[in-house]
């Protein structure tokens, strides 16, 4: 378990995109983690800037369809999916995967403004 600090701040400022967002095995993957946590509430915020991705899957909608299926997973599990998305065009798909539970901020700039206000709405 790490705490919020210099180091992860560090760590998420020299994240790179890469070629694929396996976004239902990303979910899974953390959710592993995360249901081991001991917590009234278990939140898990995916922040993306788009639509699952892979550059071995033709079908973009398996890998959608997927992602829903980590978060269905996640629910049962007590873990609380809620995405936030860079996308100027998430409303397209992005429902498909959480249902109402995301929200769309198009200008990166806006996210340390928007950030603070999403997690206390949802932790409260």
């Amino acid at each position: 378990r790490e705490h919020w600090g210099d180091e992860v701040k560090a760590r998420l400022a020299r994240m790179q995109a890469g070629f694929s967002t396996r976004m239902g095995a990303a979910m899974r993957h953390a959710g592993h983690y995360l249901a081991r946590q001991q917590a009234d509430k278990k939140l898990m915020l995916i922040l993306t800037d788009g639509e699952p991705s892979d550059v071995d899957v033709n079908d973009e909608r398996l890998l959608i369809e997927d992602a829903h299926k980590a978060v269905r997973e996640l629910d049962q599990q007590g873990i609380y999916t809620y995405c936030i998305s860079l996308d100027p065009h998430a409303d397209d798909y992005v429902s498909d995967i959480f249902g109402q539970q995301y929200s769309v901020i198009d200008r990166v700039e806006r996210l340390p403004e928007r950030l603070p206000q999403l997690f206390m709405a949802l932790t409260k």
